[in-house]
């Protein structure tokens, strides 16, 4: 005998409105005294709830941790900033595009963005294009014959 479809909805939504030390309780209950499988479908419910609160749980706690490093609250103040002017949607997770407004001035704060992630890659690179000239100047100079 199996639960119907109709049953399990049921249960599932009077699962999700327990608080958590009922749902605990009849986990227990469930897992000491399962004899049908109705028995074993409701706690499969029940423990997919428990797993679903603790998974939420899990995502709050690890958000609260995110917004209290340094590099988190920079990251959401920068969210902040784009739903402010329109330029980002949080719901959707999007970018808004405006009406009517040229190319260059569209994606003007992603170029801006752009160039302030590669200014430090084009300044290494420099660097080590400047290494490797050196570098080659000595090499060259090293297999020049000596002139008497």
């Amino acid at each position: 005998m199996c639960l119907t479809e109709e049953g399990r909805s049921l249960y599932l939504r009077l699962a999700r409105e327990m608080d958590d030390q009922r749902l605990q309780a009849l986990d227990y209950k469930y897992q000491s005294e399962s004899t049908t499988t109705v028995d074993f479908e409701l706690h499969n419910i029940v423990q997919c709830e428990i797993a679903r609160r603790h998974k939420q749980r899990l995502m709050e706690l690890n958000r609260s941790l995110w917004l209290s490093s340094r590099h988190g609250r920079c990251v959401e103040g920068v969210k902040r900033w784009l739903v402010r002017n329109r330029l980002w949607s949080s719901a959707r997770r999007q970018v808004i595009e405006p009406e009517s407004h040229s190319f260059f001035e569209r994606y003007l704060w992603w170029l801006i963005a752009l160039a302030v992630l590669m200014s430090p890659l084009v300044l290494v690179l420099s660097l080590m294009q400047g290494i490797a000239k050196r570098l080659t100047g000595l090499v060259s100079r090293q297999h020049q014959p000596a002139a008497h």
